[in-house]
């Protein structure tokens, strides 16, 4: 997850003796429903989805493939939604309002409870970016449409998922998604008497078919849209029927299915990490695991016995409310930190997260479930209204800047003024005719541009002071995230992430704009400094060799040189600035005054880093004597150190990304050395 890979919420509606599953008429409400007898083992499977994920979350690298718990879930929640909906169709009980009461009184308590102390933890521990986040994931949260917030933040400048408080909400929207369409459809599918095990084949292969095709175009896609994850709650859904109607077909081998069920759910613990296209045909692991598992039912050795012990129990009793106090705990403690926070602390949240839950459990969850009152849930819902429009009030207050806190970090902290920059907005369509290639940023303030930027994200945050009009210079942006600009050098795409996948074409189109726009009289290459052994092989090959990391620099920005050369045009390549050790955010102190931290590398440390780049640029220049270099590395680094701020001013968005104010010293001093055109009005 990035990076970005984190489980779900427990399924609900199966617990002990005095939780949802063994609701009875004498909750006074209407049209009473019919449930399945409770099944210690199953609490006991959610024991084992939950811990996986505290485990994968608090300690990722003990357990990289605990994440495959939110498939685990899946399947339990559609095997239990499902069987209380085709007792309650088939028993002519069926209301939507009872539903959605219980699912009310199921979720609302603990999750109102965790995001209304996280919206109060907020206000005094978050700068004003981090709070407006926090504000629509508040929202998301409430309206159950996390899953797509976050899957429209899954680019490449989003923040890291272990600063997301809320990022857990992901899969439990997928789960309230699904409760909002099945039991419709299946009283459509009962009314019309259509077969409930065809209809689930046909939704669960579509949607498998959806997460594979997804899996191989935008693998964020994949992981967070309900319709790639739907086929892992119709595997659920179809054992629910299967259990009402052919036992015959699942009650046979009971001990094979449970221990081979055990063995599929080990296999994917400790095959699957973060480097695998999850979810993917690799998901099925979890869920056909997860539904031997309850196909063996209660009598089967490893489930009468170990999933139906005391403490597995113990812990699927509070699963729900461990799964939602975990990761914020978390969240906040590497916030606080700065950086992934000490063993102690990541222990310390979960022995917290652990005591919370059994509170919420004992002291909100059970009382508000047992409620009679219609009152409590109206009580619910508005608390879970407020609490959504409490998220759009911080969102569009932009994280209330005038909180004290946020006069710690300068500007940074109150706007993301280089968010417009890094994004393609039309302009280059408008002004100069360009329609632009796929994943391609291009950013364009006049028809006849007389600089283009080339490169990836670190030219976008050099060209900034352009495209806000702090630096008044007609000039255009080609550029693309994540991406080597080697127009000479093809490679094969991985589709994992949404960028990097086309940086060849990008390459070649920023050729192409250079020859058709003759008013382009400087060309400016800039980007990110390779960080590996450039010894090692790069995704690249030529004449059936392939190129180390060094050659490929070489031979690639080479190529792109002498290709804006013979367009006519004067070539500035800028290396790339220095870096931080952390994020700005990092660097200071959020309760004390002062820096709380180090953020700069000195010189030494900046060189040493660099070495093996800095040797490849000079061969670069030595290739290529008649392009302008000009280094960054004064304006950053003096008297032996290398600087987060000069004077009040963060030279950085983040550990690597030049700000506003750096974009504007810098662009200032190449003009003023006479590296670009004159500065003029844009026509």
């Amino acid at each position: 997850m990035t990076k970005n890979n984190d489980a779900g919420p427990p399924a609900d509606l199966q617990r002990h003796p005095g939780g949802l599953a063994g609701e009875r008429a004498r909750d006074a409400l209407p049209a009473p429903s019919l449930h399945p007898a409770y099944r210690p083992d199953i609490d006991g499977l959610r024991a084992i989805a939950v811990g996986s994920v505290v485990i994968f979350h608090a300690f990722p690298a003990w357990f990289e493939g605990g994440f495959i718990g939110v498939d685990i879930f899946f399947v339990i929640s559609g095997y239990l939604i499902s069987l209380i909906l085709f007792k309650n169709l088939e028993h002519g009980r069926f209301s939507l309002a009872d539903f959605y009461v219980r699912r009310v009184r199921r979720i609302f308590p603990a999750l109102m409870t965790v995001m209304s102390l996280c919206l109060v933890a907020g206000w005094f521990v978050l700068f004003a970016d981090e709070y407006k986040q926090l504000g629509k994931h508040l929202f998301g949260g409430s309206s159950f449409i996390s899953n797509f917030l976050f899957w429209r933040e899954s680019g490449y400048f989003d923040n890291s998922a272990e600063t997301k408080p809320l990022l857990h909400l992901w899969s439990l929207a997928i789960e309230e998604q699904f409760y909002l369409f099945w039991p419709l459809l299946l009283a459509l599918v009962y009314k019309r008497r259509w077969g409930f095990l065809r209809i689930m084949g046909v939704i669960g292969l579509v949607s498998f078919g959806i997460n594979l095709y997804l899996i191989g175009q935008d693998q964020s896609a994949a992981f967070y849209s309900p319709l790639a994850r739907f086929w892992e709650l119709m595997i659920g859904g179809a054992l629910a029927y299967l259990h009402l109607h052919r036992q015959d077909l699942i009650g046979r081998h009971q001990n094979l299915q449970s221990w081979l069920g055990l063995a599929l759910l080990v296999a994917g613990f400790a095959l699957l990490d973060g480097q695998r296209a999850f979810p993917g045909w690799w998901a099925l692991l979890p869920a056909v695991g997860a539904f031997l598992l309850l196909s063996a039912g209660p009598q089967a050795w490893f489930n009468r016995r170990v999933l139906a012990s005391r403490g597995m129990v113990g812990v699927g009793l509070i699963s729900y409310p461990l799964y939602l106090w975990h990761w914020p705990l978390l969240a906040f403690a590497t916030i606080i930190e700065g950086q992934s926070a000490p063993p102690s602390w990541r222990a310390a949240a979960v022995g917290g997260a652990l005591l919370l839950s059994w509170l919420t459990y004992r002291c909100i969850e059970r009382p508000l479930r047992h409620s009679g009152h219609r009152r409590t849930v109206l009580v619910l819902l508005a608390i879970n209204v407020m609490v959504g429009l409490g998220g759009m009030a911080i969102y569009f207050k932009g994280g209330f800047e005038e909180r004290g806190i946020n006069q710690k970090l300068d500007y940074l902290g109150r706007s993301d003024l280089f968010e417009g920059s890094r994004n393609s907005d039309g302009s280059c369509e408008r002004n100069n005719g360009m329609a632009g290639v796929d994943e391609e940023v291009c950013l364009s303030n006049s028809a006849a541009p007389r600089t283009l930027f080339v490169g990836d994200s670190h030219v976008m945050a050099l060209h900034s002071a352009i495209f806000s009009g702090d630096i008044n210079m007609p000039a255009m942006m080609v550029a693309g995230h994540a991406c080597r600009v080697y127009p000479n050098l093809p490679y094969t795409p991985t589709h994992l992430l949404r960028w990097a996948n086309n940086c060849t074409a990008i390459a070649n189109e920023a050729i192409a704009a250079a020859r058709r726009l003759p008013s382009i009289q400087t060309v400016v290459i800039s980007a990110a400094y390779p960080r590996e052994d450039l010894a090692q092989g790069s995704e690249y090959q030529q004449g059936g060799r392939t190129l180390s990391k060094r050659e490929a620099f070489l031979s690639g920005y080479g190529a792109l040189i002498e290709a804006f050369q013979k367009a006519g045009k004067r070539v500035v390549f800028v290396p790339d600035v220095p870096y931080l050790k952390l994020d700005p955010h990092a660097c200071v102190s959020r309760f004390g005054d002062g820096q709380a931290r180090e953020c700069g590398y000195t010189e030494a440390e900046h060189h040493a880093l660099r070495q093996q780049y800095d040797a490849a640029v000079a061969e670069l220049q030595r290739q290529h004597p008649q392009v302008a270099f000009f280094d960054p590395q004064p304006l950053f680094c003096q008297q032996g150190k290398c600087m987060a701020k000069r004077g009040d001013a963060y030279l950085y968005n983040d550990n690597q990304h030049i700000s506003l104010s750096a974009s504007r010293l810098l662009l200032e001093q190449m003009h003023a050395r006479g590296l670009l055109p004159a500065m003029a009005a844009v026509p």
